[in-house]
């Protein structure tokens, strides 16, 4: 390449560069993008409009296809801008770019890895999924990109719900993080026991939640599944169990769990027990669940007035939405009101629950995504387990776990 159009290219794509992040990626790797690169120039364009950008890009794209060169001294720069293409969605531009390179003689099995991998990217962003799949899996093996090609086909494998494949690339990926606990597995083993629980094969169901477990000691849902298995079982003991050890794996969780301990107390008749278990959370965690809860039950036992007498307590500690409302719920319902003073209480309380009903009740401790249901796969930031309960007393972000007992 003369040094005239190697200068034109550089003038192209410095500002795209540094206005997309790219430069300043290559400057942190050590890479430099030419010795007579002008310094000046970066600061121009260090903020150009989109449409700058992409016509910057398509220019620099149709000088390149002008020029014969495959010298490593602009593979660099073709790979950066074969980037830029696609992410500014120019992808059959990005894909004609990589397959002219990939095309070019003498280059060496890392170059043809590099650009294979970003040939790889632009399939995945157009979403041809199978082509896609196909270059990732030939780069497995590669030092330079194995990982990273591991982890698009996961991603591939999920997005398709394709547990058992999935779980054979989170399984190779744990070479790269050796001793690190697998919560993706972990996850992708329990979609596969949901879906032996559905066929009705209890007995795989049971061993893929076992291998969850051993790959992610820590993993709540591995949890949830096994007492569900236990309490369809009814056996009380086993799940009572089971629910309760997610305090000594994530207490955030604990409000999924407390309410599904009823049924085991009361069936093995220790209502007695499950009052002392809730007070204990609500005591150690500040679980505002378990505070309702027992309300609930005090409520049954000795009546509203006793209802409303602790929950006041509470109140003089912290006030919370929820709590206000089950106090004056409780607190209306223990008084003797006359006609006026009764229709306003109630129409307080409408007022509350409409206020109470626009809460997310989970939310991603990792994006901030919110929802009114759990889910164990965060639809935004795709990370597993991040979803929690958006109890007041514990938030979206977890309490320390209590030790688990010997």
């Amino acid at each position: 390449m003369s040094d005239v159009p190697m200068l034109e290219l550089l003038t192209l794509l410095l500002p795209v560069a540094a206005a997309s992040g790219w430069y300043a990626a290559a400057r942190h790797h050590g890479r430099n993008l030419s010795a007579g690169l002008n310094d000046g120039l970066q600061r121009a364009y260090q903020t150009p409009t989109d449409t700058a950008i992409g016509a910057r890009a398509d220019e620099a794209f149709h000088l390149l296809r002008q020029i014969a060169d495959s010298s490593a001294k602009t593979l660099e720069l073709q790979l950066a801008l074969g980037g830029l293409l696609r992410r500014s969605g120019e992808l059959s531009k990005a894909i004609e770019l990589h397959e002219r390179l990939h095309s070019q003689p003498q280059m060496s099995d890392e170059q043809l890895h590099a650009i294979r991998f970003e040939l790889g990217m632009d399939y995945l962003s157009a979403g041809l999924l199978d082509r896609a799949e196909t270059v990732f899996a030939g780069l497995t093996a590669t030092a330079s990109h194995g990982k990273a090609s591991l982890q698009q086909m996961l991603a591939i494998y999920q997005s398709e719900k394709d547990w058992v494949r999935a779980a054979e690339c989170a399984r190779s990926l744990k070479k790269f993080d050796a001793g690190q606990r697998n919560a993706t597995l972990a996850h992708l083993l329990c979609e596969q026991a949901e879906s032996a629980i559905a066929r009705g094969e209890t007995v795989a169901a049971h061993a893929h939640l076992q291998q969850a477990l051993a790959e992610d000691p820590r993993c709540v849902r591995a949890t949830l599944l096994k007492s569900r298995l236990a309490l369809q079982r009814q056996q009380w003991a086993e799940a009572g169990t089971l629910l309760r050890s997610v305090e000594f794996q994530n207490p955030a969780f604990l409000p999924e769990v407390i309410g599904q301990l009823r049924l085991c107390h009361a069936s093995l008749r220790d209502m007695d027990g499950y009052l002392t278990y809730l007070d204990y959370v609500y005591q150690r965690y500040r679980t505002e669940a378990a505070a309702l809860l027992l309300a609930d039950e005090l409520a049954q036992r000795e009546g509203a007035p006793a209802a409303a007498s602790y929950l006041t307590g509470l109140l003089s500690e912290r006030s919370s939405l929820n709590l206000i409302r089950r106090t004056l719920h409780y607190a209306g319902a223990a008084t003797c009101i006359d006609g006026d003073c009764l229709s306003i209480l109630r129409r307080c309380l409408t007022a509350l629950d409409g206020l109470a009903s626009r809460h997310p009740g989970y939310g991603c401790v990792q994006c901030g995504y919110e929802c009114r249901e759990l889910h164990w796969h965060c639809p935004t930031c795709r990370a597993w387990e991040t979803i929690q309960p958006a109890d007041p007393g514990v938030g979206f972000s977890g309490k320390t776990p209590a030790t688990t007992p010997s």
